[in-house]
């Protein structure tokens, strides 16, 4: 049983305390294993499928790593990025604060269970070139971010992420200019809250 915790510990590692029981069966440790380490107290439930151990050092992404596991639980995707409104929060471009974490998944990924309250389900084609790893935790670019964000937040928050996105020098010329293309040159003056 200690062998199995502590290749359960170096899967939850990655995920800032957290692990599926798929990957804990594909590191070799049976879901009865994970059941019985639950029973003991030695780990917690925290969805049907997903764990966490409850002595963990606390961290600013977890909520993240709980939302992009979530999906995760009975299958392998090619993705679940944080993404929309979420995603700039990640990268701390707006003060949008959503409600909910928003998770983009490949385009015919089909969920059967609820998802929880707090999690927004995207179900759309995201390029190998807009994913993202910052921080262990798997993201969408800040690019297509700002473009998932425009439908719903407007143009506002477009100028608004682009400007800090701009100033603390996250975005490449290339990524840049894909965006001037999108929304217009207008991204390229300076952003004054207090005048739109």
């Amino acid at each position: 049983m200690g062998k199995a915790e502590d290749v359960l510990r170096d899967l939850a590692g990655e995920h800032d305390g957290f692990f599926t029981t798929l990957e804990a069966g594909e590191a070799g440790v049976p879901s009865a294993i994970v059941v019985q380490l639950h029973q003991r107290g030695r780990i917690e439930r925290v969805a049907q499928g997903l764990y966490r151990f409850p002595i963990w050092p606390t961290s600013e992404f977890q909520q993240y790593q709980e939302a992009i596991l979530w999906p995760r639980v009975y299958r392998n995707l090619d993705y679940s990025l944080i993404s929309h409104d979420s995603a700039l929060e990640f990268y701390n471009l707006t003060q949008l604060n959503p409600s909910v974490v928003h998770v983009t998944l490949p385009q015919h990924t089909r969920i059967r269970r609820t998802a929880p309250s707090w999690i927004r389900l995207h179900f759309l084609a995201v390029a190998e070139s807009d994913r993202r790893w910052e921080h262990r935790v798997s993201v969408v670019s800040i690019p297509r971010a700002i473009e998932d964000v425009a439908e719903t937040r407007g143009l506002d928050v477009v100028h608004q992420a682009v400007s800090e996105a701009r100033e603390r020098r996250l975005l490449r010329e290339d990524e840049l200019a894909r965006l001037v293309t999108r929304f217009g040159s207008s991204l390229l003056e300076p952003y004054h809250a207090a005048a739109r």
